[in-house]
């Protein structure tokens, strides 16, 4: 009798290795607390005082939006979004076709060589960012620039062009990289049941392959922006004299003082890289619902935008036949918008509770970037 109510006592911890336990966990949530709070409290310091009423970065005084309104009457700052955002685009457009090419060359053939071409493929990645840009500097100044003059004739100098091309550079590799985890568990089944029913290679590739890969593109060409977005030191080497981007202007800011200006558009730059990187791991993570959601999002805003635009522009006269043909151009978004509706809906459909909120917050943060895109670069 005594040892079977003794037998389950024995076998529980001694109190000193439970308090050891608790008193464990408490250290270890305490210090995850202090690294949070080393981390984010800065951040949220800058975003509460980017909506005081006066120009203190110290003393809270007030609410007000005063200089989220002067941001949009700012200029020079209009010019450095825009140009921030010509260069992203064009960085992310190349490098993602790039780096999806290169993914897929390097999954499915072996040729020589191949395993010092996938580490020289990282190298963009783990190398200092100051000789990333150093290098490149050096390779416009030193060897591009003087070719082009030599065989042509023409004075190149750095300026946006450079930037882009660095910057599609040192985003193909993390495009590379993602489109590669996304083929690391592809079924390749799939593709050769596509062909035993009939389907060539481009077919194949089209129906097959492309949609199943299309999560991982959309994720890394994500990545690819938001890095391109947000990158100072490498733009700095190769914009030039008269370029230049958001991080650099931020910069010249920050050398005057910190004002509430200088906070409300790090503000608007955190919450927009934060959106970004948060799509992106969507995408990665999700199915062809979150990318056929986000094509939807940026075709649906591209043709509200040119409707809105072009209405405009017709009612004040001012109705050019570039700037018509271009809003006719993007108009057909709606009309491919209006054709995929319906499988979309099916998908959502099928989709849960949580997949759906997902994807209509995709398609909506998405539809509105590319509104505030044109209006940005096309005005």
């Amino acid at each position: 009798m005594n040892a079977a109510t003794t037998a389950p006592r024995s076998r529980m911890a001694p109190p000193r290795t439970r308090l050891a336990a608790r008193l464990g966990k408490g250290l270890l949530g305490g210090n995850a607390l202090l690294v949070f709070a080393f981390l984010y409290l800065p951040v949220i310091i800058l975003v509460i005082f980017s909506f005081n009423d006066t120009r203190s970065v110290a003393v809270w005084t007030g609410f007000s939006l005063e200089w989220y309104t002067r941001l949009g009457e700012n200029t020079e700052l209009l010019q450095a979004a825009r140009n921030s955002l010509s260069v992203g685009l064009i960085a992310t457009l190349a490098s993602t076709v790039i780096g999806t090419a290169i993914a897929i060359g390097m999954d499915r053939y072996n040729f020589r060589l191949r395993t010092a071409f996938d580490a020289n493929l990282y190298l963009p990645i783990v190398i200092p960012e100051i000789v990333m840009g150093i290098s490149l500097l050096l390779f416009f100044n030193q060897a591009l620039f003087p070719f082009i003059r030599a065989l042509t004739g023409y004075r190149a100098s750095t300026g946006l062009h450079t930037i882009s091309i660095a910057h599609i550079a040192f985003d193909i590799p993390f495009v590379y990289v993602i489109v590669r985890a996304r083929l690391a568990g592809f079924d390749r089944t799939l593709e050769e049941a596509a062909q035993d029913l009939g389907a060539d290679e481009w077919r194949t590739f089209r129906r097959v392959t492309l949609p199943l890969l299309m999560p991982g593109i959309v994720g890394g060409a994500l990545m690819a922006f938001t890095l391109s977005l947000d990158d100072y030191l490498i733009t700095v080497f190769t914009k030039g004299v008269h370029s230049q981007t958001m991080p650099i202007y931020i910069y010249s800011l920050v050398r005057r003082g910190v004002t509430p200006e200088i906070n409300a558009l790090s503000t608007v730059l955190l919450l927009g890289s934060i959106g970004l990187v948060g799509l992106s791991l969507t995408a990665q993570g999700g199915g062809p619902l979150y990318t056929r959601s986000m094509s939807l999002g940026a075709a649906a805003g591209l043709g509200l935008y040119a409707l809105a635009s072009a209405g405009r522009l017709l009612l004040a006269g001012q109705a050019s036949p570039g700037d018509l043909a271009l809003r006719a151009l993007l108009l057909l978004a709606l009309v491919w918008v209006g054709r995929s509706l319906s499988s979309w809906f099916g998908e959502l459909a099928e989709a849960n509770r949580s997949g759906k909120i997902l994807a209509g917050v995709a398609t909506a943060i998405i539809g509105v970037a590319a509104i505030v895109s044109m209006l940005l670069l096309v005005g």
